[in-house]
């Protein structure tokens, strides 16, 4: 299908091209483009959020008329949460005041990823998305901060619990703006590059 819409796209936008190819390439594109459109709009109120995101998001790039415009609200942390539950790879389950979603990994390892809400002192509400890595160290601090250097996904930090350091690798998102596909995959990322970090630092699987 879409070596037709292309074929036809170059069809339509060569002038030396003969009258008729012309007009039934673009006969053909209005065909496609209103059932790609109705397919689209008939998944407007799909029951997955991942779905509707994607179809809204689509509709608006086709330059579609009546819309909704993207939710000005943020998408609630259970959402988020439940985003990234997958049989067999990812459980999920309340924790605090947020989550904790349980990745398996190869070699028979997991990690631990925390998704918790945070608010800033300028009002600015966060979701965390973290992983401990390791209790923290001169030694492992100075690894981390070079290490950050060269990370691509979230940063290495340290958090404090009942007097002792540990290690986290975190990636903050502002809850406004997070989305059930954005955390998803963060929590993969930050599952896979927290359990590289622990194990190399360690050697362990304790987190």
């Amino acid at each position: 299908m879409y070596k037709q819409v292309k074929k036809a796209v170059a069809a339509l936008a060569n002038g030396r091209e003969a009258w008729v190819l012309r007009r039934d390439a673009a006969e053909f594109l209005g065909k496609t483009a209103g059932q790609a459109l109705a397919a689209l709009k008939a998944h407007l109120k799909d029951p997955d959020i991942d779905v509707r995101t994607a179809v809204e998001r689509a509709l608006r790039t086709a330059g579609a008329d009546s819309i909704p415009a993207p939710p000005s609200g943020a998408v609630p942390l259970e959402d988020l949460a439940r985003a990234c539950k997958k049989t067999g790879q990812r459980t999920v389950q309340s924790h605090g005041d947020g989550y904790v979603v349980e990745v398996n990994l190869k070699g028979s390892r997991r990690q631990q990823v925390y998704l918790m809400p945070f608010e800033r002192k300028d009002g600015v509400r966060l979701v965390r998305i973290f992983t401990y890595c390791g209790v923290a160290e001169p030694n492992t601090l100075e690894w981390a901060l070079k290490a950050n250097m060269k990370l691509t996904h979230g940063a290495l930090g340290l958090a404090t619990e009942d007097d002792e350091g540990r290690l986290v690798l975190v990636d903050s998102q502002k809850a406004d703006e997070a989305t059930p596909s954005g955390v998803r995959s963060s929590v993969k990322a930050i599952a896979f590059y927290g359990d590289w970090i622990e194990k190399k630092l360690t050697g362990l699987d304790d987190f």
